[in-house]
C-alpha cells in the first residue's frame, strides 16, 4: 500500500468531498471524513521533494483517476507538505483504496515514486478527522479560489470538550454581533494523535486577510464581552493542553485537482513550463 492510497481523495480539503458538484451559486459543504497525510521534509530538500511530488498526480491524470487531492506546505511552523482528502464516508475512502490498490500499473508507478520520495523524508503521519458542523462558521466557500489555510489545533485536556465547544460558540457569536465574516470549518481527529484535539481550518486567498484579523480583534472582543473574555480564558486554562497555529500555502504542482478548479483558474493550477507558448 502506497502513502497516498491512505490519502486519496474523494475531492478535497475543506475541503473537497463534492467538489464535482460545485456551482458557482453553491460552494459544497466541508466532508465528513478528513485524511491527511503529513509529510516531515528534510531540510534543503524542499524543492526535490516538490519535483517527486509533482509525479502522484501525473500518475493519477494518466489513469484518468477519478479521486482528487490538494497539497499543502508549511509557511511556518516544521518544514511539512500535507496532502489532504475528504469523503463522504469511510466506506467511500476503503473503495478508492481498494480501486488503487488493484490497478497493477497504478500502484506500480506510486511504489516507484514513493521509494523516491522516501530519501527525502525525516517522518511522517496519517490522521483521520471528523466534520464538526456543529461548531464551525459559515464554512460553505469556494475553495478553488482560496490560496492558504490558517489551521489552529486545540489538544483539549480529556472531560473538557464542553469547554471547547462553549468558547466556540462564544466566539462564533462575538463574530456575528460584530458583523464580522470569517469562514471556517471544524474537524475533529478521529485517529492518528492523541485526543481529544481539534482543529480550525480558516481559508484565506492572500495573507493580506491576517491583517484584517487582527485589526478586527478589538471589534472581537467587545462582542465577546467581559464575560465572555473571562469564560474565554478559563476554557483555555482549566480545559486546553495547548494550542498551535500554523500557515499553510496551496501546492498546485503536487496537488491532483478537480477538473472543475483548474477551468477556474488554470494559470495557477495548470501553469505552462517555463519557456513554453
Amino acid at each position: 500500500m502506497t502513502k497516498r492510497t491512505i490519502g486519496l481523495l474523494g475531492a478535497t480539503c475543506l475541503l473537497v468531498s463534492a467538489a464535482a458538484r460545485v456551482t458557482a451559486q453553491e460552494p459544497p459543504p466541508p466532508p465528513k471524513i478528513l485524511q491527511i497525510y503529513r509529510e516531515e521534509v528534510k531540510p534543503g530538500k524542499g524543492p526535490a521533494h516538490a519535483k517527486v511530488e509533482a509525479g502522484w498526480p501525473a500518475a493519477f491524470a494518466k489513469a484518468n483517476w477519478p479521486s482528487h487531492y490538494l497539497a499543502l506546505t508549511s509557511l511556518t511552523g516544521p518544514s511539512e507538505a500535507w496532502f489532504v482528502s475528504g469523503w463522504d464516508s469511510m466506506a467511500a475512502w476503503e473503495k478508492d483504496t481498494k480501486a488503487v490498490e488493484g490497478n497493477t500499473a497504478l500502484s506500480a508507478e506510486l511504489d516507484a515514486l514513493q521509494e523516491k520520495d522516501g530519501e527525502l523524508l525525516s517522518g511522517g503521519s496519517g490522521l483521520l478527522l471528523s466534520y464538526r458542523e456543529d461548531l464551525s462558521n459559515t464554512p460553505n466557500v469556494d475553495l478553488s479560489k482560496m490560496r492558504y489555510f490558517r489551521i489552529i489545533t486545540f489538544r483539549i485536556r480529556p472531560g473538557h470538550e464542553n469547554d471547547f465547544m462553549s468558547a466556540v460558540k462564544i466566539v462564533k457569536d462575538a463574530y456575528r454581533k460584530a458583523n464580522i465574516s470569517l469562514p471556517w470549518a471544524v474537524f475533529q481527529v478521529t485517529a492518528g494523535m492523541p485526543g481529544p484535539t481539534f482543529t480550525v481550518w480558516i481559508p484565506m486567498t492572500s495573507l493580506s486577510e491576517l491583517d484584517a484579523t487582527m485589526k478586527a480583534g478589538k471589534a472581537i472582543q467587545d462582542a465577546e464581552g467581559e464575560d465572555g473574555q473571562k469564560a474565554l480564558a478559563k476554557a483555555a486554562a482549566d480545559g486546553y493542553n495547548f494550542t498551535t497555529q500554523n500557515i499553510f500555502a496551496y501546492s498546485p504542482k503536487m496537488s491532483y485537482p478537480p477538473k472543475e478548479w483548474v477551468a477556474k483558474d488554470p494559470g495557477f493550477w495548470a501553469p505552462k513550463p517555463a519557456g513554453s507558448k
